[in-house]
């Protein structure tokens, strides 16, 4: 079946997507995230709960106020470096393409094929490792690269359910298991007889 879609797709929204993809496809990341987080707390609350030894130690050496220098000082160490590698990230990444491109995505017998006016990606069937929905779209991945079909690129929502349910269809085996959670309740949903 030969399908044509023609959609954009702003830097903004890519930067979401990127979020979103990341939780669900990379679980493990996302919790490590979340351990980061729990251990930094963890730190703050160690520099609470010794305070009185941490300040007489740092008293003795000159510092008054020190365990409060320490905290401060590591909150704003802390955000001001991620500030300025989120923005330096996103300043690297815009500079390598353009993000508004119009994408024209052709379905063919033997694959996707993601087009702009710079690049081509050319997904086979058996390239594709996963297949997820987003509250605005469809997600077809193939590793580490995500592609965002918006729903409004889609002619119908009977459109879009028969791409998922033939996306799905010609999956391998790994990557139909991998997407079951994601889809699943998408397929189940009846086709409207016209």
């Amino acid at each position: 079946m030969q399908r044509e879609l023609t959609y954009q797709l702003p830097f903004e929204r890519l930067a979401r997507l990127s979020r979103a993809t990341s939780r669900k496809a990379y679980p493990a990341v996302w919790w490590l995230t979340w351990l980061l987080v729990a251990l930094t707390l963890a730190a703050v609350l160690g520099i609470a709960l010794y305070t009185d030894a941490l300040e007489t130690r740092l008293d003795s050496v000159g510092i008054p106020f020190g365990p409060t220098l320490l905290f401060l000082g590591t909150a704003v160490i802390f955000f001001a470096s991620s500030y300025g590698l989120r923005r330096m990230r996103i300043a690297r990444v815009k500079e390598r393409a353009a993000f508004n491109e119009t994408i024209r995505l052709t379905q063919e017998e033997g694959g996707l094929r993601f087009a702009t006016e710079e690049v081509e990606h050319y997904l086979k069937w058996r390239g594709i490792s996963q297949l997820l929905l987003d509250r605005d779209g469809v997600i077809v991945s193939h590793g580490n690269l995500f592609f965002l079909i918006p729903d409004r690129a889609f002619a119908s929502t009977e459109d879009r359910l028969a791409f998922i349910r033939d996306v799905h269809g010609r999956l391998g085996e790994r990557a139909r298991s991998i997407s079951e959670k994601h889809v699943s309740a998408v397929l189940k949903q009846p086709s409207s007889v016209t």
